[in-house]
């Protein structure tokens, strides 16, 4: 279909637009600029990995510039945390705050003056402005920081080996302790996925309304300060402790199990299972397929294949109707069940999720729907 002479013109005024976000964002950048994943309404949520501002940019076209994003870090394929924090620094700090998650604008908006205040007053210098951008529901603010060495090399922050890439936890602790812990519990930034609005580009989820930006970062990148890393410290004492104490709350349940007869299971134990049978969600639905749906019915419930197959259908029927699933899931789900019927492993427990950070997202999920507590 041919466009009209008006529409063409609003086209390219709306591409200049989205040029001019993605620059403005990619000056927030460390290097290397490229690779960098994004995503756009076409990708359905996908990461994409980019080699340059015009491949980013034939993506965005393609999606009519809906739900354009980049991520703050930049694309590696190391999936070794331990190594990939020798290469990342958390030299940018990314505050999601959602009117969702307020009960009025106006809290919205102290949250937001009270979030820049602390920005200037932790970070040690009053000379911090970073970005605000309108994201079409709430607020996302982008300070970029000195940060030359990965927090890993810091002498009292080796200390803690027990928690892996202490650089990464940190961007989920600046954004809470930055936002007096009002920043979206659902998002939690890391370096493969830290994903910004870029300013133009529309937020379908949000009636189409435009990314905005509301205040320009002035270019200057405060230090992490001595007093931050020792709020850190703190912060990952108790993560420490509250690690410890889930730990030997598994022990003694996996202890409980063992002494239950064999043909058996402890109701109550795997209630948050059945929950998750009838509450649709929109993310994670392959791992919860895999490792927690599948042993679960055949190990657990015994059940047979084709009964399995059929719950398991019926579930992801809830999921598709919050997010349209992927193509393949039916052959999905079969290798799940006869994964499940080769080997003797159980569900991956509730308590796995809630100390392995690789589970997070799933983890924000499940609270946020009320299966988990």
């Amino acid at each position: 279909m041919m466009l009209s002479s008006s529409q063409q013109e609003r086209q390219k005024e709306q591409e200049e637009e989205i040029k001019v976000g993605l620059d403005f964002l990619i000056s927030h950048f460390s290097s290397p600029l490229f690779p960098r994943t994004i995503s756009s309404e076409k990708t359905e949520d996908s990461q994409i990995p980019v080699s340059s501002r015009e491949e980013a940019l034939t993506y965005y076209r393609k999606s009519e510039f809906k739900d354009c994003k980049i991520n703050a870090f930049y694309y590696s394929k190391l999936e070794d945390t331990t190594i990939g924090g020798l290469f990342w620094h958390p030299d940018l700090i990314f505050i999601d705050l959602d009117l969702q998650d307020f009960k009025s604008e106006k809290a919205l908006q102290f949250a937001l003056a009270k979030t820049l205040k602390n920005i200037a007053d932790k970070l040690g210098s009053n000379s911090a402005v970073p970005t605000v951008l309108h994201s079409g529901g709430g607020y996302h603010v982008i300070q970029p920081v000195d940060c030359p060495v990965p927090l890993e090399s810091i002498k009292n922050i080796k200390e803690f080996t027990e928690i892996p890439n202490p650089s990464e936890i940190f961007l989920r602790f600046a954004k809470d302790f930055l936002s007096n812990g009002k920043a979206d519990k659902k998002n939690n930034p890391s370096f493969k996925s830290c994903m910004l609005r870029i300013p133009g580009s529309i937020n379908s989820r949000r009636n189409g309304k435009k990314v905005r930006i509301i205040q320009r970062w002035n270019g200057y990148m405060p230090r992490i300060t001595k007093e931050l890393i020792i709020e850190f410290q703190r912060y990952l004492i108790q993560k420490k402790i509250h690690k410890k104490i889930e730990q030997e709350k598994i022990d003694r349940e996996r202890q409980a199990r063992r002494k239950q007869l064999p043909a058996g299971y402890n109701m109550n134990y795997y209630e948050w299972i059945e929950k998750l049978l009838d509450t649709g969600i929109e993310d994670c639905r392959k791992t919860c397929v895999g490792l927690i749906l599948a042993p679960y019915l055949i190990h657990v419930k015994g059940l047979s294949f084709e009964t399995s197959r059929q719950i398991i259908k019926n579930w992801l029927q809830k999921c598709d109707s919050l997010r349209k699933l992927d193509r393949g899931f039916d052959s999905r789900i079969r290798d799940a069940l006869r994964s499940s019927q080769s080997n003797q492993i159980g569900p991956m427990s509730r308590e796995k999720i809630k100390v392995d950070s690789t589970y997070n997202t799933l983890l924000n999920l499940l609270v946020s729907k009320g299966v988990l507590n």
